[in-house]
């Protein structure tokens, strides 16, 4: 039994079970042996206070890092979209991505150095999410990832690229650009003029 003073300044008396003090222990809690109760629980509301703000400064940092990494991501992907100097988006890629804008689809190029080697690869992406006026299905847009490697003068297709669709919304091999530009047509997005599923 031990006698516990209360911050109010009563008394009561409460049964401890605490586990031995380690040799560690022992040397960190001398420098509380002389304090009363009282004092001693000032002291651990000002730690947990401090405790507490460390934390919420740790969090609006993390928030302020994961804010600036989104902004360099868009930053780089913005960088990445800018056609380099002496170089051309190759005109079946322009077509895709005009067709695609033109019915309400979303599109994005990137341009990227390829290793030991003086070409580019060109990465195109055009799809949409799927709106209640479309057809229900199990999946929830429409992907297609394709890429070209380019030089001065010329580009090709470099595979047939990878696609999602709501109909088979697991990733798999893209149809070629003649197929895509259909299933654009044949699906505008929101927003699309209302003849674009006839052009």
């Amino acid at each position: 039994m031990k006698r516990v003073i209360s911050p109010d300044g009563s008394v009561e008396r409460v049964e401890f079970r605490d586990r031995p003090l380690t040799d560690d222990e022992k040397k960190a809690f001398e420098k509380y042996r002389d304090l009363s109760p009282v004092e001693i629980l000032r002291r651990l509301r000002t730690a947990e206070w401090n405790a507490d703000v460390s934390q919420q400064e740790r969090d609006q940092w993390k928030a302020i890092a994961q804010r600036a990494q989104n902004e360099l991501g868009v930053a780089e992907r913005r960088l990445a979209a800018v056609t380099p100097e002496g170089w051309e988006v190759p005109k079946t890629v322009a077509d895709l991505v005009a067709h695609a804008e033109a019915h309400g689809w979303r599109s994005a190029l990137a341009w990227n150095p390829r290793a030991a080697s003086e070409e580019m690869t060109l990465a195109v992406l055009v799809g949409r999410d799927v709106t209640p006026a479309d057809e229900p299905a199990r999946g929830t847009k429409w992907r297609y990832q394709l890429t070209w490697n380019c030089e001065p003068g010329s580009a090709r297709r470099a595979g047939s690229g990878l696609a999602q669709t709501p109909h088979r919304p697991g990733w798999h091999e893209a149809p070629s650009v003649k197929k895509i530009r259909a299933v654009i047509r044949a699906h505008p997005g929101p927003g699309a003029p209302a003849d674009a599923g006839t052009t």
